[in-house]
């Protein structure tokens, strides 16, 4: 059994924490994660872009954490305070549930990079637009990269007429798996052109997915020719064939 031993510096400024961490103990990484590369981190000092591959089960303190075993967990991390100044971070870029001494296994970004290229399908955490939201209710707002320069992706976000461009460590690829299930739950994903059985003519995007007050499954739907509405998902139709992502 090999044993990987995380010493107390290191170039990759996420490394926070020392201790030791055997293979056996990753458990099921993603074939493509290399498990030499894992190493422990203080939440608060993940930042945007870390592949985030599990959690240390030992964490003293460890509170409102994921019911997960090490390595069942890998995504690359959008990281961000609580909005209410709670002492509680997200690390997935919407789940509120780490405290910052929470110890996170991670591969530092500079060890694992993300390539973008022109056509990809990417995400960012955004808030929604509806009024009467919540502060702290964020969704995942997904865009195709148009360009990319310098550490920086431009990107043309579902439902935006201009490309923004951000920061590459603010976006990440978008999972397909996700998008698939999204479809077979709720017969939309984020992204995907509608129409409404009422207004054939009329043709709009679906800029995120949220249950309402009633418990039904509702689009929030930015419309080419009308005013944005949210719109139950049963009473949509799909305008144009459903990509793969």
């Amino acid at each position: 059994m090999g044993v990987i031993a995380l010493p107390t510096t290191a170039s990759a400024a996420v490394l926070a924490v020392p201790g030791v961490v055997t293979r056996e103990d990753l458990g099921p990484l993603p074939a493509d994660v290399d498990p030499g590369l894992v190493r422990v981190a203080r939440a608060d000092a993940v930042r945007g872009g870390d592949l985030v591959v599990g959690y240390f089960d030992d964490a003293p303190g460890r509170r409102r954490m994921p019911a997960a075993h090490v390595g069942e967990l890998c995504y690359r991390a959008l990281p961000a305070q609580h909005p209410l100044g709670w002492d509680v971070l997200t690390l997935d870029g919407t789940l509120f549930q780490w405290s910052p001494q929470d110890t996170v296994l991670v591969i530092p970004r500079e060890w694992a990079p993300t390539v973008y290229r022109p056509g990809d399908r990417v995400e960012r955490i955004a808030q929604p637009r509806r009024k009467g939201t919540a502060a702290h209710h964020r969704f995942t707002q997904h865009g195709t990269v148009a360009d990319t320069e310098d550490g920086t992706v431009t990107v043309r976000w579902d439902g935006d007429w201009l490309p923004t461009t951000v920061p590459a460590d603010h976006v990440r690829h978008v999972d397909p798996e996700i998008v698939a299930d999204d479809r077979l739950t709720y017969g939309f994903a984020h992204g995907d052109t509608v129409t409404a059985p009422g207004r054939p003519d009329s043709k709009g995007t679906v800029v995120y997915l949220w249950c309402n007050s009633a418990g039904d499954m509702t689009a929030h739907v930015v419309w080419e020719n009308d005013a944005p509405s949210d719109e139950p998902v049963h009473s949509l139709l799909p305008a144009v064939a459903l990509s793969a992502a």
